[in-house]
């Protein structure tokens, strides 16, 4: 009788320590100071302009149906000078719209539509700041990007000096829970266009839990049959 048993490696993540936050907000923009336009470092909802609809641009925004937030690719960890980590997530936002005296519903891409049928109360390709846990959003080419950046003292967990300075660090992401708020606030004539046309103020914030793991691959060696 053939022997199968030969040793088998198997490859595993094991976690050393984690950083957990929920209802993170990811989708921000940088509150000012109403009297001197200060930038203040603290989040608040992204003001919206969107065009009303008709001709004249008489039909203004009713409603909001649906909210869809797709990532453009797999959220990415980077480590800094062995002390901390950057989680970078790239994405597009959908949006189900009804605008009044309109029986259908109409899809708004962001940022895909800004300039176009969408305007905003500041320069998003600016970085929006803000200090709890330092992160940033920013309108960059053809999608939104988070960052968050934090130290390893914020993780809950020991990583032994010797495996950060030695590189073999790995990073783990989850991001679960999608949640959103948005408030539909009065017309003006602040949408695109030169003048501008008239617009639905939307006030829109977007939320995810993280996690962000980090730990080291190992191999484990059993002894298992071969098929």
């Amino acid at each position: 009788m053939m022997d199968n048993n030969k040793p088998l490696c198997i490859q595993s993540f094991r976690v050393l320590a984690k950083f957990q936050q929920e209802h993170v907000q990811i989708f921000f923009q940088e509150k000012r100071d109403p009297m001197t336009g200060k930038r203040l470092r603290k989040k608040e909802p992204v003001t919206l302009f969107i065009n009303n609809a008709g001709i004249l641009n008489e039909y203004p925004l009713e409603c909001i149906s649906c909210i869809k937030v797709r990532l453009v690719d797999e959220p990415r960890i980077t480590f800094i000078c062995d002390k901390k980590v950057r989680l970078e997530i790239g994405f597009i936002i959908y949006l189900v719209v009804k605008f009044e005296g309109n029986q259908e519903y109409e899809l708004i891409v962001l940022p895909q539509d800004l300039g176009i049928d969408v305007n905003t109360l500041y320069d998003l390709t600016e970085k929006q700041i803000a200090n709890s846990v330092v992160q940033t959003m920013q309108w960059v080419g053809d999608r939104f990007v988070y960052t968050l950046t934090a130290t390893f003292d914020e993780f809950d967990g020991i990583i032994p000096p010797g495996l950060i300075a030695s590189n073999t660090l790995v990073g783990n992401v989850t991001l679960r829970n999608t949640t959103w708020t948005f408030d539909i606030d009065g017309v003006s004539f602040d949408g695109t266009g030169s003048p501008p046309v008239l617009a639905t103020r939307v006030d829109l914030a977007i939320f995810q839990d993280i996690i962000i793991r980090i730990g080291i691959e190992q191999g484990i060696l059993v002894d298992g049959e071969v098929d």
